[in-house]
């Protein structure tokens, strides 16, 4: 899944190997162990749900926020991190942003308060956003160009990865507060063997980058193709971000699943979206138009959504329409992330346009699991399908505008 949180900007020339040396499996290895930890503290928000609902005396609406206020720090602040990186150095960066993440998930359980919750969430934000900036600069510091593309394809499966395993890990735990423990537990641990084992930069000057100017920084950001392409992006989050934060509890509901039953078929299900990362890249190397994938995805899972969340289904057929939802959604993020860079301006400008795009998917996170939640409180899960549908609709009017503004 490459969703939500997922993606960062790939990492500038600056960045780059000053010389092949072969590659060291095992830093690569631990950094992509980064990602996939980072992405653990996703997908533990959406499974703890049902028991924070009891612990706090929460309703659905309320506890949205422990979803979305994570991605609050990346809308905000992707610009930030990506300056701190080149700056600070992608090694130290990614350091800090697990000890951030780990010792943030920790101090979670030291009060009984949903505040207290929701303050360490934004905390963490800060780590995970730290850690997706600064690893694909590592990876792409450590990795000879020849094996480049190999281990960035590894590397973005690493949300998806991560979800389906904290969603699996949960009920196997019993308890958020160990699930929250354990997770905090593994990036510290990932942070000592990347302090331990990852080379650092020759020298962090050569990471340093020139600001770019206020006409190059418009030039992308008040340009419509990229913007019709992140609020495309942002769209994608209305349906699949939203959907994923509450479907433990809709399966318990709706499915009458067991909450370990439940994380199990969450897990396939987030899994699934990996396969449309994979096949929107198989699809765009053999000439598919970007505008065509995502309205067609847009269309058919405004469709799918519907009869999720509306139609009368078995418990076996509801779990394999929400795989098959999942595995279609992907399409959207991996063509997203993969056309970005191709409409800047010029390819200097590639980072500014995964950031605009960045933006784009970091809204959407934020506003779906909230409306969801506040739509959710007066109409139930019909809403659901509601807020599905008309972000399909959404979707596939921002795909037009986007063909429309590359033809321009």
């Amino acid at each position: 899944m490459t969703t939500k949180n997922n993606v960062a900007p790939p990492p500038s020339p600056a960045s780059a190997p000053t010389a092949s040396t072969g590659l060291d499996t095992l830093a690569i290895t631990l950094v992509i162990i980064a990602g996939v930890v980072s992405a653990l503290h996703v997908g533990k928000a959406p499974i703890a749900v049902p028991q924070m609902q009891q612990e706090f005396n929460r309703s659905l609406a309320g506890l949205s926020w422990v979803m979305s206020v994570f991605p609050i720090v990346g809308m905000i602040g992707g610009l930030i991190a990506g300056i701190l990186v080149q700056r600070q150095g992608d090694r130290s960066m990614l350091i800090l942003g697990l000890v951030i993440l780990g010792a943030a998930s920790m101090a979670a359980v030291a009060l009984p308060s949903c505040g207290w919750l929701i303050t360490t969430r934004v905390v963490e934000g800060l780590g995970f956003l730290l850690i997706v900036v600064a690893a694909p600069a590592v990876l792409n510091r450590l990795t000879p160009p020849e094996r480049r593309l190999i281990v960035f394809g590894i590397w973005s499966c690493f949300m998806g990865a991560g979800i389906s395993l904290s969603m699996l890990l949960g009920p196997v735990l019993g308890d958020w507060h160990v699930l929250w423990i354990v997770d905090g537990a593994l990036a510290l641990l990932i942070a000592f063997g990347v302090a331990l084992k990852v080379r650092p930069a020759a020298s962090n000057k050569n990471q340093a980058l020139s600001m770019p100017t206020s006409k190059e920084i418009w030039s992308v950001a008040g340009s419509p193709a990229p913007l019709f392409l992140a609020l495309a992006f942002g769209a994608y989050n209305l349906q699949f971000f939203a959907f994923m934060s509450f479907l433990p509890s809709f399966l318990m509901e709706h499915a009458h699943l067991t909450l370990p039953q439940a994380g199990i078929a969450a897990a396939i299900t987030v899994a699934a979206n990996m396969f449309g990362n994979l096949l929107a890249g198989w699809s765009l190397q053999r000439g598919a138009r970007p505008a065509v994938l995502l309205a067609f995805t847009f269309a058919i899972n405004g469709v799918l959504g519907s009869l999720i969340y509306l139609a009368p289904l078995s418990a076996w057929a509801l779990i394999a329409l929400c795989v098959i939802f999942s595995a279609i959604a992907g399409i959207i993020p991996g063509t997203c992330i993969a056309t970005a860079p191709r409409i800047a301006p010029k390819p200097a400008l590639a980072a500014l346009s995964l950031g605009v795009l960045m933006q784009g998917n970091y809204l959407g996170q934020v506003v779906g699991p909230v409306m969801l939640g506040a739509l959710m409180a007066s109409w139930g899960w019909a809403a659901a399908g509601g807020q599905i549908a008309v972000a399909a609709v959404f979707g596939v009017a921002l795909a037009v505008g986007f063909q429309k503004a590359r033809r321009a």
